[in-house]
């Protein structure tokens, strides 16, 4: 949230206790180097590096040494391990093992040089059976090879499964798996793990947070351990990799996987005062099948984290569209949820209100409404069936309300669902069994949702339960353009699928949809259903809106806005929306209300982060949020060239000189503006400068200020507009 490079500069001094790589530095030779088993030695060494990583494997495929030779630090420090780790199942799934370990440890393997390559072969596999303590030998083979490519290491996988059994099955594979990685040169204190979960977590520390004891159980924690860090892509992790940074160095471990297979993030506690870090994928490589992985990569590199998000960003330049909504939404400063129908029925406007809510809005600077719980059935209820409610006006009172909030000038969106089947709908009835997503087992993955009544009942029954929908069966993807045609019918100038831009990317075993692997039915799917849709669209009206939720960066160029949903669109103590806004810039994303913030709170940090505000109608109302929601939006539209179109650039381009405020910039041709947000109890002075630019004006919360010496109060936000010198 704060300045991260500035407020670091002091660890770059420091000299830790970190093991150095002195000995390969002084003897390695300029550019690339690839050399064979070391003559003499006890045991033989394979080593490929440059002057910037250095790479050890021993005769056996175990990793020695993983040195950034810019710093001189070796980040492995303890142990030597196979850089890998493989699980298969064994029988039916109802009766069999699902998830049986081929311990890497435990395998013989044979190392040989390839140029700039390693490659460790396995011709046969040893794995664990059922019965705890016994082993047994599988016709199964892998090859590891690990590539010099720059300062980049990327890792490929080859499994050849030779058993004639179908019960065997190689279901998940982690490469790399790095472990023993130690502090990054400062001291764990200093290091810290930029973690993609929804816009970004930044979390100190990492050894100390996953190693201390009675911590909440992390997201997917698994084994009982409470001591994993695990979030599967696409979605909750946003972006498919993370790097541990201490301000001066980092590692970075990226899945450069375009086939968008379901993948597992993870990073644990190891050996000593280490972790361990692996990309992890779900290949699903059947009896006389042969399976390549897709490359994952591990960096290392000399600065701050922004360079592993330049890292990442680079390789989807080349496959990853950029959005390109209407020129009305590009400008668009948020949008307006008005209260509708609830899922217990109970009825809070009706369609004839919209429209003087929609004026509200607009005093606060707002031009868009999103209507959700429009329908007779209810929010969250009997998806993916719509209908407008009599009780509320009617199918004519609805299309008459959205007309007339599109003569006085604004916009409508409508809300549906893009994921969820309801089991107790005809639609489910007739197609939607067939459609759902189903896990190995054969049954239905089931989502939970519910709204609190006036009485204890609804609690006493918990929550609403639906099916959801696999993106690759039949039938799928005619549901959701009619959904499309619906929403234009009734004369809105937008849709919202809701979860089609994340939510869990389910492994789907159904041998009704064509996937070719159950971990390639979530993502891959989407993506063919957006583009299709997305065409549609603008074939049918180029200025209607496209919109999804939850932000997932593979997704994010298909549509035109985005309705974000946790932590990093909030903030809270780990909260870093910052990595995702620096490595995606181009999509428009809403802010979402929610986590442990208030709402002043809440608005001040998409401020500073340019996310565009999701509002609800207590915000351009209440006597406090109305007049600080309004002073946002004027600063946003007094500057929208910067502000709403600028590229986000974070802490580069100027210097702030108090960290304990937020502040961001943006650049657009020659100006850049630096946004400001006090989110402290105390006021704060501040002092920006901006090398190579002429400040032109400096604005804040009270328009009657100008001028930049002046205090920022708490909650208060601010803009400094520089020109190009």
């Amino acid at each position: 949230m704060f300045n991260d490079e500035f407020n670091r500069r002091s660890f770059l001094g420091r000299v830790g206790g970190m093991s150095t790589v002195s000995g390969l530095a002084a003897n390695r030779a300029s550019g690339s180097e690839a050399t064979g088993p070391a003559q003499g030695s006890q045991s033989a060494e394979f080593r490929i590096g440059n002057d910037t990583i250095a790479l050890v494997l021993d005769d056996t495929g175990h990793l020695v040494t993983l040195a950034n030779r810019l710093t001189g630090h070796s980040y492995v420090d303890a142990g030597k391990h196979a850089p890998w780790q493989m699980y298969y199942r064994s029988g039916d799934p109802m009766t069999g093992a699902l998830d049986l370990e081929i311990d890497s440890d435990m395998q013989s393997g044979t190392v040989r040089q390839e140029e700039n390559s390693l490659v460790v072969s396995y011709p046969s596999l040893t794995g664990h059976v059922a019965r705890e303590g016994q082993t047994r030998e599988l016709r199964v083979s892998l090859v590891l090879k690990v590539t010099l490519d720059g300062d980049h290491l990327v890792w490929t996988a080859t499994i050849d499964n030779q058993e004639t059994s179908k019960a065997i099955e190689i279901t998940e594979i982690w490469v790399p798996w790095i472990r023993g990685i130690g502090h990054l040169g400062l001291g764990h204190t200093a290091d810290a793990l930029y973690w993609p979960d929804r816009a970004g977590r930044r979390i100190p520390n990492p050894y100390a947070k996953l190693s201390s004891a009675g911590r909440p159980r992390p997201l997917l924690g698994r084994r009982g351990e409470d001591t994993a860090l695990m979030m599967t892509y696409p979605y909750p992790a946003s972006m498919q990799w993370f790097t541990f940074n201490n301000g001066a160095e980092g590692l970075y471990f990226g899945s450069h996987d375009k086939t968008l297979m379901t993948t597992c993030l993870y990073v644990n506690t190891g050996e000593g005062e280490t972790l361990s870090a692996s990309i992890v994928k779900y290949p699903f490589v059947q009896a006389g099948e042969r399976w390549s992985s897709e490359p994952s990569v591990t960096q290392v590199y000399r600065g701050g984290w922004h360079e592993a998000a330049h890292t990442y960003r680079a390789w989807t330049d080349g496959w990853i569209p950029k959005p390109n909504p209407p020129d009305w939404v590009r400008r668009t400063t948020g949008w307006l949820i008005p209260p509708g129908k609830g899922q217990t029925g109970h009825i809070r406007s009706v369609y004839a209100d919209i429209p003087g809510i929609w004026r509200q809005a607009r005093k606060a600077g707002i031009n868009v409404v999103n209507y959700f719980g429009w329908v007779k059935q209810g929010f969250d209820n009997l998806y993916p069936e719509y209908e407008p409610d009599e009780a509320m006006g009617g199918a004519d009172g609805l299309k008459a309300a959205l007309a007339q909030i599109e003569r006085d000038g604004g916009r409508t969106i409508l809300y549906t669902q893009g994921q969820l089947i309801d089991p107790s709908t005809s639609f489910y009835r007739a197609k939607g069994k067939s459609i759902v997503a189903r896990d190995v087992w054969g049954y239905e993955y089931l989502e939970a949702y519910g709204g609190r009544g006036e009485g204890t009942l609804l609690d006493v029954m918990q929550n609403k339960y639906f099916g959801v929908a696999c993106p690759m069966a039949d039938g799928w993807y005619e549901r959701l353009i009619s959904q499309f045609e619906m929403a234009k019918g009734f004369g809105a100038q937008g849709i919202l699928f809701d979860q089609m831009g994340g939510r869990p990317p389910y492994i789907c075993y159904s041998t009704e949809h064509p996937h070719t692997k159950p971990s390639l039915a979530a993502a891959p799917g989407k993506v063919r259903n957006m583009q299709r849709i997305h065409e549609v669209m603008r074939a049918r009206d180029p200025n209607f809106v496209f919109v999804v939720e939850l932000a997932t960066d593979c997704y994010s160029g298909l549509v035109d806005v985005i309705h974000s949903h946790g932590i990093g669109f909030w903030p809270e103590p780990e909260a870093f929306g910052e990595l995702l806004r620096y490595t995606f810039p181009e999509p428009v994303i809403t802010n979402r209300g929610g986590g442990p913030h208030d709402r002043r709170a809440q608005l001040g940090y998409a401020f500073t982060l340019g996310w565009r505000i999701d509002a609800a109608l207590r915000d351009v109302t209440d006597p406090v949020l109305a007049p600080y929601l309004t002073r946002i939006n004027e600063l946003r539209n007094a500057h929208p060239e910067l502000l709403l179109e600028g590229r986000f650039v974070d802490t580069e381009n100027f210097l702030c000189d108090n960290s304990e405020v937020a502040s961001h910039a943006f650049v657009s041709g020659n100006d850049l503006a630096v946004t400001v947000w006090n989110p402290t109890a105390i006021p704060q002075s501040i002092r920006i400068a901006a090398p190579g630019y002429a400040l032109r004006s400096a604005e804040w919360q009270d328009p009657t200020w100008s001028g930049a010496d002046h205090l920022l109060l708490p909650g208060d936000i601010a803009v400094h507009i520089f020109q190009r010198a």
